[in-house]
This record gives structure tokens, C-alpha cells and sequence, in this order.
């Protein structure tokens, strides 16, 4: 395989690199005037788990432009699901769900799911999403352990194993739980909260429509040596960050990383992004 000289266990990672909570990312870009309350919805539905988590970013076009309308049954190809606490209560986790069905959230499916999450939940997932051409989101409970922010990317099934190999390669680390159409790969951890990245993969009548209005960001350190080993062309578009796609099309940004700490861990929305999306 030309990715088997690079290291993908954490256990080679620098320090850095391990206890980064912000080596992935989403960017998020507005039609004109629209960033700022979608930015305050994002934060206030994070604040149920960290009231600081600055993991997504908001920002503007600087032209509204035209959308084509998806297939219908089109899966957007990239999700993120909150796991919160059940000891919390069942009024806290119902009052989420509530303000993800007001504006400026908007509900996108519902999934059939097996078994019951809690008594008071549906035998359902309920998927919202912010504005056309951004992730998915959904919550659940969860009985025990910390709260989880979950990134998910759902991939075309054919392009399954290709995906977890690109991602391995990305993420420098290989996934901490992995089956056939699934897998887990930790990001960061601490008392509170974990930090995880997933790939689901789709059935074979269903393909993923990427998510043309947010984009992933990854940390990276070896971005030469990175380049030839990507699967489709990588730029530069600003001063150390680059841009390339995934197997299926997924748009996303390298941000090269500096050798100082504080640049490590620097918030993310500090930094320049692209109008272009």
C-alpha cells in the first residue's frame, strides 16, 4: 500500500497531535447577512456539552448563489451527533430536542433505529440540519461513559475501504473500533468530552451528496510528504493551508501546522477561510 511507511498509531503521535481538540473541524459558508445566527445556533447546541468548544465556524459568500436541488433521498455525506448524558434528565435532552425543530433549524429525515433509546424517545433518529449544503445533525443519549461530539462522513459503499485508508493517512492514527460498514477514529479526550471522527458506510442504492456549503478542516504536519499519496490533487489556497477531495468528492482543507504550541492549539476560527465553497 503507498500509505504503509507513514505512521497511523497514536502511539506515535506527538503530543500535540494527540491532545488536539481541534485536528478536525468544519467550516461552514453563509449566504450574505446569514453567519451570524447560524453561528449562534451552533454554539448554543454545543454549550449542552462544552460551552466552549469552538469547533465549527461560520462565515459569507460574498454573493448569494443559485442551488440545485438534490435527488431526492439524497444523503448529504457529512453529520454530526451529540451524545449527551441520560443522568442529566429527561427534560434537558427533550429541550434540545425541541430547539433543534425551531429555526433557524430545520428538521431534514427521520431513520427507524433498532430498540429504544429511552422511554420518553421515540423508536426513531431524528436528523436536522441549519441551511441547504450543511452537515446533519442528531442526538442521542447515552447511559454511561462521557459526552461525545461525533463527526461522521457517510461514504459510497464501493468507496468504503478506500475512504478509511485516506482518512488513516489524514488523521496519522487508525481507528479505535472498526466493522464493515463502520468505524470510530478518537480525536481527543478528556475528563468531559471525547472528540471522535467516524465513516458510515452506505448501502449500495444509496450515495452521499457532498455537503457543498461546509467543508472538513484537518491539522496536518508533513504536507510534502502528504501530497503524493492523496488520491486526487492537492493546492495550496492560502498560506499554509490546502486544499484536496476524498474518494467521494468531499472537499477539504489541510491546514499546515506550525512547530509552536500555541499554534497547535490555537481556536480555529482565528483563522482565513476560503470564499469559494
Amino acid at each position: 500500500s503507498d500509505y504503509s511507511h507513514l505512521s497511523s498509531t497514536s502511539s506515535e503521535l506527538s503530543v500535540e497531535e494527540a491532545q488536539d481538540p481541534f485536528l478536525v473541524s468544519i467550516h461552514i459558508i453563509a449566504d450574505p447577512g446569514e453567519s451570524q445566527p447560524l453561528q449562534e445556533a451552533i454554539d448554543k447546541v454545543l454549550a449542552w456539552i462544552h460551552p466552549d468548544l469552538p469547533l465549527f465556524r461560520v462565515s459569507e459568500r460574498r454573493a448569494c448563489r443559485r442551488r440545485r436541488k438534490p435527488p431526492k433521498g439524497a444523503q448529504p455525506a457529512l453529520a454530526v451527533v451529540l451524545f449527551l448524558q441520560e443522568e442529566y434528565g429527561e427534560e434537558q435532552i427533550l429541550q434540545l430536542h425541541r430547539t433543534l425543530q425551531q429555526p433557524p433549524w430545520r428538521h431534514h429525515h427521520t431513520e427507524r433505529v433498532h430498540g429504544r433509546f429511552l422511554p420518553y424517545l421515540p423508536c426513531s433518529q431524528d436528523f436536522f440540519t441549519l441551511a441547504p449544503g450543511t452537515p446533519l445533525w442528531a442526538i442521542r443519549p447515552v447511559h454511561y461513559g462521557k459526552e461525545i461530539v461525533r463527526f461522521t462522513v457517510y461514504c459510497r459503499h464501493d468507496n468504503y475501504a478506500d475512504s478509511l485508508r485516506f482518512y488513516e493517512l489524514i488523521l496519522r492514527r487508525s481507528p479505535s473500533q472498526k466493522k464493515a460498514d463502520f468505524c470510530i477514529f478518537p480525536i481527543f479526550s478528556n475528563l468531559d468530552v471525547d472528540i471522535q471522527f467516524s465513516l458510515k458506510r452506505l448501502p449500495c442504492d444509496q450515495s452521499p451528496v457532498p455537503t457543498d456549503s461546509s467543508v472538513l478542516e484537518f491539522r496536518v504536519r508533513d504536507i510534502g510528504e502528504l501530497v503524493p499519496l492523496l488520491p486526487n490533487p492537492c493546492s495550496p489556497i492560502s498560506e499554509g493551508r490546502w486544499q484536496t477531495e476524498d474518494h467521494d468528492g468531499n472537499k477539504i482543507l489541510l491546514q499546515v501546522l506550525g512547530g509552536h504550541l500555541s499554534v497547535c492549539l490555537g481556536d480555529p476560527r482565528q483563522l482565513a477561510l476560503p470564499q469559494t465553497l
